[in-house]
């Protein structure tokens, strides 16, 4: 099975939000992701660590990433590293992903969030804190789309960093409505979409959204 997600700034209690100091929002993170962990210990074997941690207009330049201005980041702006060491530490077994949407090629926002999410990810990478994939959302429309090469392109990239990807929140909305035109796109975006993780030797997962596609 795989699990999502550990750490999210969405859809969070009033108490947690309210959290502004630093060491009082580590310890709730430390001790969410150890219980939750140690409950589903040899049930799950991938977990989603961290889920929409970069901000949405961060351009990837020069090798740079914004963060998202989430409560989380603002009590506790190392957030990300201690999740993901914290989740090694509770279960060496199960495998570590950093999860996010519009990263899946230069077709979406430019390739900027793309590449700022490939900045950041590969940060965590040389300084050594553990992360074993990225998880590509994967929500178009027919009229947001992206190419097979452009996917291709993005999951080698993140091969290159020794890291695995998986398509983990896949649906295509037909903006058009239920027309025969509409169907045809969604069914070329899909069979291009299971392509390109067949055809990559690091795509590791193919997870459907919802029923409704």
């Amino acid at each position: 099975f795989r699990g999502h997600c550990l750490i999210w700034h969405s859809y969070q209690p009033q108490w947690f939000q309210e959290i502004t100091d630093p060491q009082e929002m580590e310890n709730t993170i430390v001790d969410h992701i150890t219980n939750v962990l140690n409950h589903y210990k040899g049930k799950i074997d991938t977990w989603d660590v961290v889920n929409e941690a970069i901000d949405d207009e961060s351009t990837g330049e020069d090798g740079t990433w914004d963060m998202r201005d989430s409560f989380i980041y603002r009590a506790l702006p190392n957030f990300v590293d201690i999740a993901f060491q914290t989740a090694r530490k509770v279960d060496p077994s199960v495998k570590l992903f950093y999860n996010d949407y519009d990263i899946e090629g230069d077709d979406i926002r430019d390739g900027k969030k793309a590449n700022s999410v490939y900045n950041f990810v590969k940060d965590m990478v040389e300084r050594g804190i553990p992360i074993d994939g990225v998880g590509i959302q994967y929500h178009l429309h027919t009229d947001k789309i992206v190419t097979y090469e452009n996917v291709m392109k993005n999951i080698r990239k993140f091969n290159d960093l020794g890291l695995e990807v998986q398509i983990t929140e896949m649906d295509i909305n037909s903006v058009e409505g239920n027309t025969e035109e509409a169907f045809d796109l969604q069914a070329k975006l899909y069979g291009e979409a299971l392509k390109a993780c067949l055809d990559s030797e690091n795509c590791t997962g193919f997870i459907i959204w919802g029923v409704g596609d």
